[in-house]
Order: C-alpha cells, then structure tokens, then sequence
C-alpha cells in the first residue's frame, strides 16, 4: 500500500494558491482521493500557504496508513 501527496502551485508562474492531491495505490494505480486548495492571501507570504499545504498532506497521509492499517489488522 503506497499512499503520497503533492502540493504544486496553480498556476505555475504567479500562484495564486498551492493544490494538494492525496492519491492512494489502489489494484497498481495511483488515484485521487483527496483534493484540497490552499489561496495565497498575500503573494509577499505565499510560503505560508505552500507549509500549510505541505503539513496537512502529511497528516492526511498519517491518517490513510492509520485507517488503511488498522483494516488490515482487523482482517478486512
């Protein structure tokens, strides 16, 4: 079971938010399963949006393994 994200900026030149993608392994394809944006408030700070996307990227990972282990342990 493979579980990632990314965080990229939309659009790439000028960003105006930071897209996070979770994406699952699911039969050896890599699928979407979460999708959420993050706005540039102010283009001065825009590291405060990509950090906020990159921190809850990990917790929504952490989340999937924890969900995705504990079926396993139960048998399902």
């Amino acid at each position: 079971m493979l579980i990632f994200y990314t965080v990229n900026p939309e659009p790439v030149s000028f960003p105006k938010a930071y897209i996070l993608k979770v994406f699952k392994d699911i039969n050896d394809e890599s699928q979407c399963v979460k999708t959420l944006c993050f706005p540039i408030s102010y283009p001065a700070l825009k590291h405060k949006a990509e950090n906020a996307a990159n921190e809850c990227g990990r917790l929504l990972v952490r989340d999937f393994m924890n969900e995705e282990y504990g079926r396993e342990s139960l048998g399902r």
